[in-house]
This record gives structure tokens, C-alpha cells and sequence, in this order.
């Protein structure tokens, strides 16, 4: 994949428009990664698995960071199996690919 990691950087740090944050099942309102990263760490089992199912079906979380946010790279990372099974890990992902940008 072929993604600038300027653009990654810039479109993955920036805000979504009011129109186009994400509302978690339990009633947050988040815009950005970092803040979805630490709604998602605080997330039981259940409300996780409202919006991420473990066969790769549903990922609502990497649809709104492609869609919205513009980062098809992260999106993918997302998708992985090993993140589909383990909400640490899917935070871990977050912060490791904000991490990343931040280098950048």
C-alpha cells in the first residue's frame, strides 16, 4: 500500500468534522484517533464487541478511520486477526501507529 505518511499524518491527527464523529454504543463522542484509542481501552468486552466482531464482519472503528479520517494504512492494521480478538491490542495498534506518525 502505497499511503504518504504525511498525509497519514495530517489527516490521522486532525479533528473530524461535528458531522462525522464517531458515537460509541455506550454514548461517547469521539473525533480523533487518540481520543478513540483511550474510549476503546475503557470499553467492557461487550460494548467492544458491538462494534468490532471477531470473525472480521463488522469493524466499525477501522471503517470510520479509512472513511473519515483517511487512513486506509491504519484501517488495514485494524483489520488484523490479532486485533479483531483482543481489545488491548486494538488499542495497542492505535497508539503504536500514532507513535509512528509522530516521527514523521
Amino acid at each position: 500500500m502505497d499511503a504518504d505518511p504525511k498525509e497519514l499524518r495530517r489527516t490521522t491527527f486532525a479533528h473530524a468534522p461535528a458531522d462525522k464523529v464517531f458515537w460509541v454504543c455506550r454514548g461517547d463522542k469521539v473525533d480523533n484517533v487518540r481520543d478513540l484509542a483511550n474510549c476503546i481501552e475503557s470499553l467492557t468486552p461487550a460494548q467492544f464487541a458491538h462494534h468490532v466482531s471477531i470473525e472480521g464482519k463488522k469493524n466499525d472503528f477501522a471503517i470510520w478511520i479509512h472513511d473519515v479520517l483517511r487512513n486506509p494504512l491504519l484501517s488495514r492494521d485494524l483489520n488484523y486477526p490479532v486485533n479483531l480478538n483482543n481489545q488491548q491490542h486494538y488499542v495497542k495498534t492505535l497508539r503504536d501507529h500514532l507513535a509512528w506518525l509522530e516521527t514523521v
